[in-house]
């Protein structure tokens, strides 16, 4: 009999904790940037830091001091992004609008990484947190 309760407590607790658990695959990838950003814009803040992947990662391949037939955007420091992005290129062309679509040959960034740079970008640019 004591079998019977232990295996059914343990079958309760498993059965409350299951059901407490999301099955939804998005809520494992959500963003708190992103999901604040949606909601107040004003009270969320970026810094360079945060986007470094992005810029380091995905722009500098193309656009590098080495590269300089790039139209002068050169994304390899804190100091020549912000200087790239106030050339007024560098948003538009990751939003996919105008002539040019960045990242060249690969996928648009997500609309979460693109609300981060806007987000950056109207909170005045800064580096590090």
């Amino acid at each position: 009999m004591k079998n019977v309760i232990k295996i059914l407590t343990i079958s309760i607790l498993a059965s409350v904790f299951v059901s407490c658990t999301s099955t939804n695959e998005e809520d494992y990838f959500e963003d708190p940037v992103c999901d604040s950003a949606l909601v107040d814009r004003d009270t969320i803040v970026v810094y360079y830091d945060d986007l470094t992947y992005i810029f380091s990662g995905i722009c500098q391949q193309c656009h590098s001091p080495e590269l300089t037939y790039r139209q002068g955007i050169i994304m390899d420091s804190y100091e020549n992004v912000v200087s790239s992005i106030n050339t007024g290129k560098v948003l538009p062309a990751i939003m996919h609008e105008g002539s040019y679509k960045m990242p060249n040959n690969l996928p648009k960034l997500s609309d979460c990484e693109i609300q981060k740079i806007d987000v950056w970008i109207e909170r005045g640019m800064p580096e590090n947190k």
